[in-house]
């Protein structure tokens, strides 16, 4: 009797134990998979070239490297540091600071084809301002013109929000520059002294409507002039609207949860089956 129980607890140990090695094969294969499915999805950039474009600028690390803004006068100008992405130009003498924006220099370095100003006569800036400034001038240079010249500038009133909100404003330079873009000169106005400029991209478009769809100035819509026209009460039936509860659905690692617990019940109860066959052949014997 003795010799068969300790078979029985033999065999109730090595069933055990093979079902637990089962289930952890299991649970390690669909981490598996899942990792590699989570490795699929995600873009890689290490070890990539950076991509640029004839028609935007970003104020990045990669212009950075390429001393895109050059000259400044009476700003501090710094790049891409942990707490921002793009440009920082901090105003240090309010009178008439400005830095220079080589883009000839851009487009030679990433090897993109010449932009043409008459074709491209509407740019945007992505910008932030910490600090009050009047309004930004931007003077522009194309074909014969290499130098900052009177004439070829265009001013936007800044929107004036001065709070660090991310804003967009835009110029239109169409006018009597003809050739190619050579350098541009950002010339903030009226500024007060440490006022901090964030400059992260410099878009260029054919048209104005582009232009202001990018910049987001078309969602603004006036309020009707007129009254609207008199309706008949809604019934009760049509004014009850239909009521639904949000089902918060779990989530990935409460689903594997659910199923590693799944597998100890299943290993659970093949061990007391073998148990209570154990007792069953005691009680006959």
């Amino acid at each position: 009797m003795k010799k068969l129980l300790a078979l029985v607890l033999s065999m109730l140990l090595v069933a055990s134990c093979f079902a637990m090695m089962v289930y952890a094969e299991e649970e390690t294969t669909a981490a598996s998979e899942e990792t590699t499915v989570a490795a699929e999805g995600e873009e890689t950039t290490e070890g990539e070239a950076p991509s640029y474009s004839n028609t935007l600028l970003v104020f990045n690390e990669n212009a950075k490297d390429m001393k895109i803004i050059t000259s400044p006068n009476g700003i501090n100008k710094t790049y891409y540091k942990s707490e921002w992405e793009g440009a920082r130009l901090k105003i240090t003498k309010p009178d008439d600071p400005y830095v220079q924006i080589t883009w000839s220099q851009y487009i030679r370095k990433a090897d993109l084809e010449q932009l043409d100003s008459q074709s491209y006569p509407f740019v945007v800036f992505k910008i932030k301002v910490v600090g009050y400034i009047d309004d930004i001038e931007l003077f522009y240079c194309a074909g014969d013109i290499s130098a900052p010249t009177g004439g070829y500038s265009s001013t936007t009133d800044y929107p004036g929000m001065y709070d660090g909100s991310v804003e967009y404003i835009y110029y239109d330079l169409t006018g009597d520059c003809e050739g190619n873009y050579n350098v541009f000169r950002f010339d903030p106005m009226g500024a007060d002294e440490d006022t901090e400029i964030y400059v992260y991209e410099m878009a260029f478009f054919a048209t104005e409507d582009e232009a202001i769809k990018y910049a987001g100035l078309d969602q603004v819509t006036e309020a009707p002039t007129t009254e609207p026209a008199e309706t008949e009460p809604a019934t009760e039936k049509e004014t009850e609207a239909p009521t639904t509860e949000a089902v918060s659905r779990p989530e990935r690692g409460d689903k594997a949860e659910d199923k590693g617990c799944g597998g100890i019940v299943s290993v659970g109860a093949v061990v007391a089956m073998i148990a209570l066959g154990v007792v069953c052949i005691k009680k006959k014997d």
